[in-house]
């Protein structure tokens, strides 16, 4: 149970919560409260930041969940809500070794059974979304990253997803936005994994179809400063990074294919062009 490893369990105005002893208090619930009850319900969960006005030095990040549909909610019914399972999933991954945003709480509201609410609240971590960290670091010639640290963040990164799978984890959503990147106290890179209550753990003998779509998430939008060469030595050191003899052609073919679809499906851009092309940056020009 979760409550029995970190957490305890607490009811607080309808909700069961599942709260870090060490840092919940009641000012910190009020607040998250009054957030909630402030909110329209969407069919998608909403982030804010949130922040004690008694708390000069830590923030959170308050993610909010409603009904999606009549569906959902039948659903909802019979399995916990996205707030237990991205408690669940983020110390199943710790646990295994991987970074993850230090969960605060996480809570779930029910009438009769039926899902009113949920919502989880992260502490916030210093660094940058992967996005956001290529673009404001690579290729700079002064504080940022050289070519050479580039290539060996991105074998890092390789490995630990490399990792993640060999382990039977998908994640939920895996694209370059949901994974933070920070230095640790001898200012190496780390990577964190955001956003996992669809994070799932399957049996040793994980099927391709299930980790390859991660596969086709990062590689689908074009990210600052990474060319088409660095994207193949990121798979070629996923591919080997167990032993392999050599780069899987069939499956980096199958890559391209299916990046070439989600390309077209999803952000309606003409897929027949060059893959160099395709995945150029808009930054970077034509």
């Amino acid at each position: 149970m979760i409550s029995q490893l970190k957490y305890r369990h607490l009811r607080e105005d309808g909700w069961s919560l599942r709260v870090d002893s060490g840092t919940w208090s009641r000012a910190l619930w009020l607040a998250i409260l009054a957030e909630i009850q402030g909110q329209v319900p969407s069919r998608h969960p909403q982030t804010i930041k949130l922040k004690l006005p008694e708390s000069q030095q830590q923030s959170y990040f308050l993610k909010v969940y409603h009904s999606a549909s009549a569906w959902s909610a039948v659903k909802d019914w019979f399995r916990a809500s996205k707030a237990l399972r991205f408690l669940k999933q983020g110390m199943a991954l710790s646990n295994a070794g991987f970074l993850v945003p230090p969960a605060v709480a996480a809570g779930e509201k029910r009438h009769f059974g039926m899902l009113k609410g949920a919502f989880v609240l992260t502490a916030a971590i210093e660094g940058a979304p992967l996005t956001i960290f290529l673009k404001e670091n690579a290729g700079r010639s002064d504080a940022g990253l050289s070519v050479i640290e580039k290539r060996a963040a991105l074998k890092a990164l390789a490995r630990q997803i490399r990792r993640l799978h060999d382990l039977g984890f998908v994640h939920g959503d895996l694209v370059a936005s949901n994974i933070f990147v920070c230095r640790d106290a001898a200012m190496n890179l780390q990577f964190v994994l955001m956003d996992n209550d669809r994070t799932r753990r399957y049996s040793k003998w994980l099927p391709q179809s299930l980790w390859k779509r991660n596969l086709v998430q990062l590689n689908r939008l074009p990210l600052s400063s990474i060319s088409l060469q660095d994207r193949i030595r990121f798979f070629q050191e996923y591919s080997t990074a167990e032993g392999a003899a050599d780069l899987n052609r069939p499956l980096l073919r199958w890559l391209e294919q299916k990046t070439r679809e989600r390309r077209r499906d999803c952000d309606s851009v003409d897929a027949t062009i060059s893959f160099r092309q395709l995945m150029r940056s808009p930054t970077e020009g034509s």
